[in-house]
């Protein structure tokens, strides 16, 4: 394996950029979920127009770091997450994306701009509401259609709405959208799997996110496992429904293209794209977190603090440069092995090179010209690889 000296990798500065926002609420907290969210059924319109305001303030500050380090960035994205976003009304989707749409120069091609969505709270009239404002991407947090496997995770479950999601939205008018599900669940069999992405691909869907359930810390689900409560998910399971899923999407034309993520061509999830490439991006709302290519910041976990006149979002200085092989090392796509090396000192660059032609050796990883990609036995094995690699 031939690697080039990689010292002006670095020095190329990315120019796509995407914009996150956070909108917190959700009717329960899912038990298996860690993101920020607060359960909360009914939020008033007084509330959405401050936080409206607030995203605002967020995005005017975040683009002026942003500029001190990326000239004249250009946006390919915006991706509205929660929380369920499709709690939100209307007139807050309209007034991000205006405001987004002011301050950015496009990247010469329409932006990807999502909204995350869950079956029982997406209606014909939020649809209508979100085409208005120039959404043209749904991601549907679907999960699983077996009401068991509902019940296990702590999901809401409406049998109507979650066999009409999906038609809605084909209905509306948005061509593009993906259904999230989770497999690997106590109970869940491989045909149930395979029902729930037979469902989704027959309704349309040109992207699918298919998680592994992991049990996070500090969620409510794990403390059930841990306390005997449930069920704890075992692994030869999850790894049999994962492999017929992906001889089952692939034999569709649902190329992987990431750890937990398959799509057609041309419908890959371009916000997340920028996230796994280490692109920037700015993160809006509570919780959120940005990065502007040479800098990175978050908000805290504290709806009243972001909402205080006097805050604004801090700077992470904890975050190395060998942070980003969290995310290159979830694509299924040729990587420069001397990008990896360049995040290294000198020094250590003969280790990374040996844990690198270990990978080769072991199959985890293949060798194109002076390129290297993930094998599908190496994204069985990315934590393993990680490891390696970080420890160094």
């Amino acid at each position: 394996m031939s690697i080039t000296e990689p010292a002006v990798l670095l020095n190329q500065q990315p120019r796509l950029v995407g914009v996150y926002a956070h909108l917190p609420f959700c009717d329960v907290k899912c038990a298996y979920c860690d993101f920020y969210s607060i359960a909360q059924r009914h939020v008033d319109a007084a509330f959405w127009a401050r936080y409206a305001q607030r995203l605002e303030r967020d995005l005017a500050r975040q683009y002026e770091l942003l500029s001190e380090d990326l000239p004249q960035p250009r946006l390919t994205s915006v991706f509205f997450g929660g929380g369920t976003p499709s709690k939100a009304p209307g007139f807050l989707f309209q007034k991000i994306i205006t405001a987004v749409r002011a301050k950015f120069r496009l990247a010469g091609v329409e932006p990807e701009i999502s909204a995350e969505a869950n079956p029982e709270s997406l209606t014909e009239q939020v649809l209508a509401d979100w085409h208005a404002a120039g959404i043209n991407r749904v991601s549907v947090g679907m999960q699983s259609l077996d009401e068991q496997v509902l019940k296990y995770l702590g999901r809401l479950y409406d049998p109507r709405a979650y066999k009409n999601v999906l038609p809605m939205i084909r209905r509306s008018g948005i061509t593009n959208y993906s259904a999230d599900f989770i497999t690997g669940v106590p109970g869940q069999t491989t045909q149930s799997t395979l029902t729930d992405l037979k469902f989704a691909l027959a309704n349309g869907v040109s992207h699918v996110s298919l998680y592994q359930l992991t049990l996070e810390p500090g969620t409510l689900l794990k403390g059930r496992v841990e306390s005997g409560k449930r069920l704890r998910p075992a692994e030869q399971q999850q790894v049999e429904q994962m492999d017929a899923a992906i001889d089952f999407l692939e034999r569709q034309g649902f190329n992987r293209y990431e750890v937990s993520n398959f799509s057609v061509t041309g419908k890959l999830a371009r916000h997340n794209l920028i996230y796994w490439t280490g692109r920037p991006y700015l993160g809006l709302g509570v919780a959120a977190h940005a990065f502007t290519g040479r800098r990175r910041f978050f908000h805290p976990r504290s709806l009243d603090k972001f909402m205080g006149e006097d805050y604004f979002l801090a700077e992470d200085p904890a975050v190395t440069t060998q942070d980003v092989l969290i995310n290159w090392l979830r694509l299924r796509r040729k990587m420069n092995p001397a990008k990896i090396l360049a995040l290294y000192p000198a020094g250590k660059r003969a280790a990374v090179q040996a844990k690198l032609a270990l990978g080769l050796e072991k199959g985890w990883l293949e060798e194109s010209g002076r390129a290297l990609a993930l094998t599908h036995l190496g994204l069985k094995h990315t934590d393993s690889l990680l490891a390696d690699l970080w420890n160094i």
